[in-house]
């Protein structure tokens, strides 16, 4: 069970003063790594019976952890943080089963007060990185799962500000509802990532169109930086969206000309190797770059 799982069976029982302690670990992400009792009732202004009361409840449901200064936010307590603001702010009244689960995701179905499916794409960037130290115990576990936090706050903040710059572009891109600390809400594309897709009826145009994409997100100073047939998503309809962009950078970015090299490598070469197109890559790199100069 991932920890927004957790989270979203124990984010109704949090009591007021629970999501208020909650509170005080979160808006103090970027200046402490752990807080004492002493700080949390500082800065919570509750009683220090309360805060003791609290802090074993928030505790015992693995929403913060203890370490020698005090305690900090855990992963599954930041999912709790972002359920309850989504909730409160109603953005959706219901999780439901994962659609996806991945190195630097996990996707969710969601359900919204008006019945309208979305998603919530919870951040996990360093996942795999965090389980590989902790086995070999390089560094302390609250010392990095309070780095990972903020790594997945910002990679979140900048995919919906990317989407945000791409909503008026024409290009395919799922439509933002909200975000919330490390989790944006979209809605639901119905389509089979690229990578599962054994055949197409027409691979030159949907090439094409991803191409054309690529393309268009160049000229108004989005590279995606991370674009492969995981990230592409084939409609019934044989639409193309790209869908994972917490990565890019713009065309001021040192590296800019090999990242956008790389995109269209990476996309070509999957198109020629699984659907035996004969796109020279050079040609496509050329077409992309071209109408942007």
């Amino acid at each position: 069970m991932s920890s927004a799982e957790v989270a979203a069976k124990v984010v109704k029982s949090l009591e007021r003063e629970d999501y208020k302690l909650l509170k005080v670990f979160a808006s103090g992400l970027k200046q402490h790594e752990s807080l004492t009792k002493d700080e949390i009732r500082s800065y919570s202004k509750m009683h220090e019976n309360v805060v003791n009361f609290r802090i074993s409840r928030l505790h015992n449901m693995k929403l913060i952890g203890r370490n020698e200064r005090g305690y900090s936010l855990l992963m599954t307590g930041l999912d709790a943080i972002a359920l309850r603001i989504l909730a409160d702010d109603d953005i959706i009244i219901g999780v439901g089963k994962p659609i996806g689960i991945g190195k630097e995701s996990d996707v969710f179905e969601a359900i919204a007060h008006t019945k309208d499916e979305r998603i919530l794409k919870f951040f996990r960037i360093g996942r795999i990185s965090f389980r590989e130290a902790r086995r070999k115990r390089t560094f302390t576990s609250n010392h990095s799962t309070h780095h990972w936090l903020l790594i997945n706050i910002d990679a979140a903040k900048k995919e919906y500000d990317t989407l945000n710059q791409l909503i008026y572009t024409g290009i395919r891109i799922p439509i933002l509802y909200y975000r919330a600390m490390h989790c944006i809400v979209m809605n639901r594309i119905d389509g089979l990532r690229l990578a599962d897709i054994k055949e197409l009826e027409a691979p030159k145009i949907t090439l094409q169109n991803i191409l054309h994409d690529i393309r268009i997100a160049y000229k108004h100073n989005v590279i995606n930086c991370d674009l492969s047939e995981y990230n592409v998503l084939v409609d019934s309809g044989n639409n193309t969206w790209i869908i994972d962009w917490p990565q890019a950078v713009s065309r001021r970015h040192p590296n800019a000309d090999d990242l956008i090299k790389r995109d269209v490598y990476n996309i070509v070469k999957f198109f020629n190797r699984r659907f035996g197109l004969r796109k020279d890559v050079n040609e496509a790199i050329g077409e992309v770059m071209a109408i942007s100069t």
